[in-house]
């Protein structure tokens, strides 16, 4: 018969069981702390630790959202459709004016001194224009039939003419101290609307 010889392990042999019982008891206490079904919820979760990446297909269904959870930022733009159309409202201002018309009327305004105005010695010339019955002005301006370069020809003044609260024409004051008669014309936009 043969002696056994006892045989002292490596410390090779030592590593390898040390790293066996290690791994073996790993897997045990992994499988020893495994979850039980529906014990993780918001309170376990971290804030962003659930991204899109890590869910299923499919994993998230209407049944499972509820009600009233989601606005129109959780969603991507142009992924919803459109719902039928709401009723019409109220029609609102009227937005398009009708024909515009110039209408016009002059004055002839004398020449005054022909010198710098320093005394009031110049003249002055006033005219209205008022649009017709049922329209309204918009705008005027004014122009000199004289408009030479170092004639004083000036606006003193253009005002509105006021008719039940609306702009129904204007009136104009034009200055002339040229020295020579010149003509003083007053042009107003009117429409109808």
């Amino acid at each position: 018969m043969h002696r056994l010889v006892r045989h002292r392990p490596s410390p090779a042999m030592v590593v390898a069981c040390v790293a066996l019982l290690v791994a073996l008891g790993g897997t045990s206490i992994a499988a020893v702390n495994a979850l039980a079904p529906n014990s993780v919820g918001p309170v376990q979760l971290r804030t962003g630790a659930v991204t899109n990446p890590k869910l299923r297909n499919n994993a998230v269904t209407g049944p499972k959202v509820q009600n009233h959870s989601l606005t129109a930022a959780d969603f991507v733009a142009r992924s919803l459709p459109k719902g039928p159309a709401g009723p019409a409202g109220p029609a609102g201002p009227a937005g398009l004016i009708g024909p515009i018309t110039v209408r016009q009327d002059s004055i002839v305004v004398a020449g005054g001194t022909g010198v710098q105005v320093q005394d009031g010695a110049y003249s002055t010339g006033t005219v209205s224009v008022n649009c017709n019955p049922g329209e309204k002005a918009i705008s005027a301006g004014t122009g000199w039939s004289d408009d030479a370069a170092g004639r004083e020809l000036w606006v003193q003044r253009l005002t509105p003419v006021l008719t039940n609260g609306a702009v129904t024409g204007y009136r104009g004051t034009g200055g002339n101290d040229s020295g020579n008669t010149s003509t003083f014309t007053l042009y107003v936009l009117c429409y109808t609307g």
